[in-house]
This record gives C-alpha cells, sequence and structure tokens, in this order.
C-alpha cells in the first residue's frame, strides 16, 4: 500500500486542523495505564472427528458416514493452567489549536478535533466492528468451527484509517478505508482499496447500529487470501474429504459483501443484545447471529449467550457442502475487592464440519483477575 498518500493526508489534516480550529492552549502530553493478570485453569473437551476418521471418508459423498469418535469425552484428565497479562496505556495531549492527539500500546494514532476523530492502526478494525453494540459471538470451543460474527471482509488489512463523525442527537458515523497500493499496474495487493461504513444510534437504553463493508479482488493478486479454488472441488468428482476441508473450512475468497446490524439495551438489572452478520464471498456465505442477556444478582454477574452460525460454499455439490456451529456460553462472575475478580465460564458447541456429522465439544474455565 502507499503510506506516502496516508502521511500527506495526515498532514493536510493537520494543516486544515490548524487553520480552522479553535485557539486553545496546548496541554503537556500526559500518560494514563492500566492493567491485569489473570490466572487461569481451563478444561476441555473435543469431541470431534479426529483426522484420520476424517481421511477415512475418501469422497464427499460419504462424509455422512463418519462417525463421533468420542465415546466417554476425550477430556482434559487435569486443568490445563496457565497465565496471562496485559498492560494499556495512552499518551494524549492538546496542541495549541485545540486539536486532540494520541497513540496507545497498539500504536495506534489519533488526532480529534471540531470534525470528528481520524485514527491510523496497521491492521485496524472495519467500520462495521465500531457500529455494531452487540456481543462478538466469540465463545471460546476447542474444536474446529466457524467461531463468532464476521466484523470485516478480507479488503481491510493492513494500515487503516477510520473516521468517526461528532455525535449528533446520539447519532454516530464511522467509516473505515484501508488503501491498497497506489500503482494499479503493478500492485499485486490482494485487495483493491476497500471502504466501509457504519452508523450508531442510542435512544435513552436501547442503541442500534449497522454496518456495510465491499472488498474488491485485485487481478493482479498472486497471494492465497484473494484465490479461490474451483467451485466444485467440493463436487461429485470424489475430491478427498481432508483435502477438501483444509481448502474450505474458514474460506473467504473473491470479492466480498458484510453486512451487519446489532442492538443491545438496558432494562433494569437486564442487559439483552443480539446481532446478525453476512459475509458473502465467491467461496462461500458466513451467516451469524447470536442473543445475548446479562444480569447481576446480589454480589454475582450473570451471562448467558447463544451463537449460530452457518458457512454454505460456494458448490454445485448436493451434499457435504455446508458448515454449522452452534455454541451457548455461560458465565459468573464475581468481586472479590481491591480489583480481584472471580469468573466462571462453561461454553457447548455443537459443530458440523461439511457434513462429517454433529459433534459436541465444551470448554469450562475458572479464572482469577487481578486489575490494576
Amino acid at each position: 500500500m502507499n503510506k506516502k498518500i496516508l502521511l500527506s493526508g495526515a498532514a493536510a489534516l493537520l494543516l486544515a486542523g490548524s487553520m480552522f480550529a479553535t485557539s486553545a492552549s496546548a496541554s503537556a502530553i500526559s500518560i494514563s495505564h492500566s492493567g491485569e493478570a489473570k490466572l487461569k485453569a481451563v478444561f476441555d473437551n473435543e469431541c470431534s472427528a479426529n483426522d484420520v476418521d476424517l481421511a477415512a471418508a475418501t469422497t464427499i459423498t460419504g462424509a455422512t458416514t463418519v462417525t463421533n469418535s468420542c465415546v466417554s469425552g476425550d477430556a482434559d484428565d487435569m486443568p490445563v493452567w496457565s497465565t496471562e497479562s496485559a498492560l494499556d496505556w495512552t499518551a494524549s495531549g492538546t496542541l495549541a489549536n485545540g486539536l486532540s492527539v494520541s497513540v496507545d500500546q497498539d500504536r495506534v494514532i489519533t488526532l480529534g478535533g471540531a470534525f470528528g476523530t481520524f485514527s491510523w492502526k496497521e491492521d485496524g478494525d472495519s467500520a462495521v466492528k465500531k457500529a455494531l453494540p452487540n456481543h462478538d459471538g466469540d465463545l471460546t470451543a476447542p474444536g474446529a468451527g466457524i467461531g463468532g460474527h464476521k466484523l470485516a471482509t478480507a479488503g481491510t488489512a493492513g494500515y487503516v484509517v477510520n473516521y468517526a463523525a461528532p455525535s449528533v442527537g446520539g447519532m454516530d458515523i464511522f467509516v473505515s478505508y484501508a488503501p491498497s497500493s497506489g500503482n494499479s499496474d503493478l500492485n499485486d495487493d490482494d485487495y483493491l482499496d476497500t471502504l466501509a461504513f457504519g452508523a450508531k444510534m442510542t435512544a435513552g437504553d436501547i442503541t442500534i447500529g449497522a454496518g456495510w463493508e465491499t472488498a474488491t479482488q485485485n487481478a493482479n493478486a498472486s497471494g492465497t487470501a484473494a484465490d479461490c479454488v474451483g467451485a466444485d472441488a467440493l463436487g461429485s468428482t470424489g475430491a478427498p474429504l481432508a483435502q477438501s476441508i483444509a481448502a474450505y473450512q474458514g474460506q473467504s475468497c473473491g470479492d466480498q459483501t458484510l453486512m451487519g446490524i446489532g442492538a443491545s439495551m438496558g432494562v433494569g438489572d437486564l442487559s439483552l443484545n443480539a446481532g446478525y452478520t453476512k459475509l458473502d464471498t465467491e467461496g462461500g456465505d458466513t451467516t451469524v447471529y447470536n442473543i445475548g442477556l446479562g444480569t447481576t444478582v446480589g454480589d454475582y454477574s450473570l451471562g448467558l449467550n447463544y451463537v449460530n452460525a452457518s458457512l454454505d460454499y460456494a458448490s454445485t455439490a448436493a451434499d457435504a457442502v455446508n458448515t454449522t456451529d452452534t455454541r451457548i456460553g455461560v458465565d459468573v462472575s464475581t468481586d472479590l475487592g481491591d480489583g480481584v475478580t472471580l469468573g466462571l465460564a462453561f461454553n457447548n458447541q455443537s459443530v458440523d464440519v461439511i457434513g462429517t456429522g454433529a459433534h459436541t465439544n465444551y470448554h469450562a474455565e475458572a479464572s482469577l483477575t487481578i486489575k490494576y
């Protein structure tokens, strides 16, 4: 991509801000920080058919004969213990012309003023993600599957510029731009310039958001991200099942379009959220919806989430061309005081990968989190 264009645009924005921003006193750069450390104990039980079973089904049409290889449970005999930590920081200040600037631990550079807010980040988010107020649907599970909502196309990659317009009457507008290389004759990026749009409206305790993004495959691309396996690779030609899974599981390729809509609301101690996304690609269409609720009972916070995802492959085969992934998650947490939280979570997954039959997996986790 052409970063000179991005730098030139940033310079022009600073110049325009200097000309039109209200005069103000500059403030010294200040640094704020927060962090957390977590101790986890995890039990995973994966009851999917193993690689040997998949390879034994030599053709797609034979995939439906694969049975669940988990009888009494291929679970961990003992919990798997782990620790993780994170430190977040932000350095921010105000220029003499009133513009605000900041940078954080993820190297996100933000410039704000009366015109709104611009941010620059390597591997930044799509405007679709910023607009949706619902749960992302990404519940941890040990088996293969689709996961949660798809919140960007493959075109939102590399350096991404985000713009958030000033909020007006509870309405927020978002735009993201992922530029491709400047010279179209030599451009071998997987995708051309990619734009996404999002909007979010808040009225009282209700928030509704929607977003849309489209990505066009670059005809000069040589990378695998933009390449599609032939539409009939999953057809009745007798392609090995294991090979087809490797080619298509999670595959998104070619021209892509993403749309999403979500909502959240609070009623007393009860919070509700729901969302729907659809990623349409030349390799297949991924559709995900979620419903979630949360509440507090005394000193405990309770959450329940349901996620249903399906990946319909672009194949002319009559069978074994779809993957479905359903997950249900329950979580409980309580504050032990002084920034210490005890949490418990249980996620159940039922997944059918390209017609291999439904398999059930679960993930159980206990955690102790210390925030500072």
